[in-house]
C-alpha cells in the first residue's frame, strides 16, 4: 500500500509539473456581446466514482462520474452539444475489448439521448445543429438519432479522425461520423481571440454559442462558451479534463489518454485561470456531472408524491 501511495503522488506531481496557468490579464472578459440562452442537461449515465479515476491524485474522495448532452433552446431550433449514446451504445460496448467494458461501467447505467429527450418532451427530430467537442465514441454516439441535425467539426479534428483505423483506434467508433456524413459541416477558428482563447467560431453569428480551440485531447479538441440568459457563460470543456478537479488543481488525468500531453497541459492552465478569475463563467467538463448539476435539468423533476424507483 505504502508503494501504491509513493507511486501515486509521484503521478501527481508529474501530472501537473508541465501545466503553465497564464497571468489574470490573458482571460479578461470580452467586450463581445452574445444572445442569452436557455440551456438545460440531458443526464444520460452517473454514478459514484473515487477520484483519483479521473485525476492523478492520491484522493478516495467522491466524483460524480457521469455521460451528459447538453441541450441549448436557440431562436433557429434545438442545438446538442456532445451528442452522447444512441440507442445502439449496448451493441457498440459489446464490440469492445473486455478491458475498456470494465472501464466503462455498467451497461444498463447508460441511457440513449434519444430516450432522455422524449421523457423531457423535446423531439430529437427538432434538432438543427449538433456540436461535439470532438469524435470519442462516448461524444458523438447518437449522431445517427438526430437525423435533421448539421453537425459541426473543426476542420482539424475530421482530418484527425480520417486517419483513424479500426474500431475504437483513438477513442472513436468510426459509424458514428458514418451515420452523419452527409450532414457534416467544418468549420476553422476564423474568429478574433476572446476570454484567453486565441481564435474563435460564432456559429449562429450572434454570440450565443463560440466555439473555441481547445487542442490536446484530440487536435481538433474544442471548446463551446455559451452565452446564459441570467448574464453568466457557461464553457463546456469536453475532456480537456475529465472531472472538475482537474481543472481547480490542475492536475492532468491519471490515464494519460490525450493525443497530446503538452498540449493538454497548456489548455489545462488556461481552463485553471478562467475558473480562478472569471467568476461569469462556468467551467464544466463533460464527465463531471456535479458540474452539470450548476445547470438545470431538462427532465422535470417528478411530482409530489409520486414514487420514483
Amino acid at each position: 500500500m505504502r508503494g501504491f501511495a509513493v507511486l501515486c503522488l509521484l503521478l501527481t506531481a508529474c501530472a501537473a509539473s508541465d501545466i503553465r496557468v497564464p497571468d489574470e490579464h490573458v482571460v479578461a472578459g470580452s467586450r463581445a456581446k452574445g444572445r442569452g440562452v436557455e440551456v438545460c442537461v440531458l443526464m444520460q449515465e452517473r454514478w459514484p466514482r473515487a477520484r483519483f479515476e479521473g485525476v492523478a491524485e492520491l484522493s478516495f474522495a467522491r466524483w460524480d462520474y457521469g455521460i451528459a448532452s447538453v441541450l441549448v433552446k436557440h431562436p433557429d431550433g434545438l442545438v446538442v452539444i456532445d451528442p452522447a449514446f444512441g440507442r445502439d451504445v449496448v451493441r457498440d460496448l459489446a464490440r469492445a475489448p473486455m478491458l475498456f467494458r470494465l472501464a466503462m461501467g455498467p451497461t444498463r447505467l447508460k441511457r440513449p439521448l434519444r430516450d432522455v429527450m422524449e421523457e423531457a418532451g423535446l423531439d430529437p427530430e427538432a434538432v438543427t445543429v449538433a456540436l461535439p467537442t470532438h469524435v470519442h465514441w462516448d461524444h458523438v454516439g447518437a449522431l445517427g438519432d438526430l437525423p435533421n441535425a448539421r453537425v459541426l467539426l473543426p476542420r482539424a479534428e475530421l482530418e484527425w479522425a480520417n486517419t483513424l483505423k479500426g474500431y475504437l483506434d483513438g477513442g472513436a467508433m468510426p459509424h458514428h461520423l458514418a451515420r452523419a456524413k452527409e450532414r457534416l459541416r467544418l468549420y476553422e477558428f476564423d474568429g478574433p481571440a476572446r476570454d484567453g482563447f486565441p481564435s474563435s467560431f460564432d456559429v449562429f453569428n450572434d454570440g450565443s454559442i463560440v466555439a473555441v480551440p481547445l487542442p490536446g485531447h484530440t487536435p481538433g479538441h474544442t471548446a463551446f462558451l455559451v452565452k446564459l440568459v441570467d448574464g453568466r457563460s457557461a464553457l463546456f470543456v469536453g475532456d480537456a479534463s475529465w472531472a472538475m478537479r482537474g481543472v481547480e488543481a490542475p492536475v492532468h488525468k491519471l490515464i494519460p489518454l490525450d493525443h497530446d500531453h503538452a498540449q493538454t497541459g497548456e489548455s489545462l492552465g488556461l481552463l485553471h485561470a478562467l475558473w480562478q478569475h472569471r467568476k461569469d463563467v462556468l467551467v464544466i467538463p463533460a464527465h463531471d456531472a456535479a458540474a452539470h448539476d450548476q445547470l438545470p435539468s431538462c427532465v422535470p423533476p417528478p411530482a409530489p408524491g409520486t414514487v420514483t424507483r
